[in-house]
């Protein structure tokens, strides 16, 4: 399928529509940036929405999820900035789901729309928006805790100073978790509840003790330690849950590599359709399909459907789905 192979060009290999617009020509084909543009955008309309819509009631019933936004240029928007926003599932479930959403803002709003009443686990920076999540549990990111501490260091600091006491205390957290990773999750929370709440307990007593400038680096490191310690502690109350929210992050990434090359979208039905391409193609790669294959598999099929409302039709073309696993691999 050349629509297929447009979205793994764009969206796998970040190729830019008008790249792609010079190698179809020099093949003969006088395939246009704005017609490849508007294959995405109309395959995300007609057939791939369905599908994330479906993925987006899959994700909100999964126990742990995490939560990362960056912003993105949409010409169409007034101010030109937006942001897209990503919600996924935990590691350790069963269902992985990676999914995008573009949004005009960066709120609360934006996060209660999306996930709901959600009363799970999110893990997420300490971003106001996540705080307006009523009955979620919000997990904080250890990762960002060091990664201040690490920028309180500088770099020919003596290993006894503050920034690099506090960099070792977050080591040593990362140290432990990365031990206990093949364990079983009741076996990880028993180690956490034993080896890493004494550990955190001497962290955040140690942040209490400090008396430095609260506007120098480090005093900004040990007031967001400590603003967050309950969030940071979440993750000794069930033994499935991460110190970082990496996964989120990396997820992220993703988008942010095809910005570099792509710097914005037209408008909002591509940015739409951008998020709804990269959930699936995402979400696919989490369940170790060749994506272009499930792309083509999807637009060879869901034609053919009398209806795409119907839950059970709709359940056979998500990437678990046994007729997805023996044709796109």
């Amino acid at each position: 399928s050349i629509i297929a192979h447009t979205i793994h060009q764009k969206f796998n290999l970040k190729v830019p529509n008008y790249r792609q617009e010079e190698d179809w020509n020099k093949l003969g084909l006088p395939i246009t940036r704005k017609e490849i543009a508007n294959w995405h955008i109309k395959s995300s309309q007609y057939y791939f929405e369905p599908i994330y819509d479906l993925l987006h009631e899959k994700l909100l019933e999964q126990p742990i999820l995490h939560a990362d936004e960056t912003s993105y240029k949409v010409l169409e928007n007034d101010s030109q900035l937006t942001f897209y926003w990503t919600f996924l599932s935990g590691k350790h479930e069963e269902q992985g789901i990676t999914l995008y959403h573009h949004d005009k803002g960066r709120s609360g709003l934006v996060v209660k729309e999306f996930l709901g009443d959600y009363t799970g686990y999110v893990h997420c920076d300490m971003w106001s928006a996540y705080r307006q999540l009523d009955k979620a549990q919000l997990v904080g990111c250890w990762a960002h805790v060091r990664r201040k501490f690490f920028e309180a260091t500088p770099k020919k600091a003596d290993k006894t100073s503050l920034g690099a006491k506090g960099l070792r205390y977050c080591d040593r957290l990362f140290a432990l978790e990365n031990d206990w990773v093949d364990l079983s999750t009741e076996e990880r929370l028993h180690k956490r509840q034993a080896e890493l709440a004494p550990l955190m307990d001497e962290f955040f007593d140690w942040c209490r003790e400090q008396a430095v400038l609260s506007g120098s680096k480090l005093g900004m490191a040990l007031e967001y330690s400590l603003k967050y310690e309950t969030t940071f502690r979440t993750i000794l109350s069930d033994g499935n849950l991460v110190l970082s929210n990496n996964i989120a992050e990396r997820a992220m990434k993703t988008l942010v590599m095809g910005r570099k090359n792509w710097l914005f979208s037209q408008s909002f039905d591509g940015a739409k359709a951008t998020a709804i391409i990269m959930s699936l193609l995402e979400t696919a790669k989490r369940h170790d399909l060749n994506t272009e294959k499930y792309m083509t598999y999807l637009l060879e099929h869901l034609p053919s459907e009398e209806s795409l409302v119907n839950k059970n039709v709709l359940e056979a073309y998500l990437p678990w789905a046994e007729s997805i696993q023996n044709n796109c691999k």
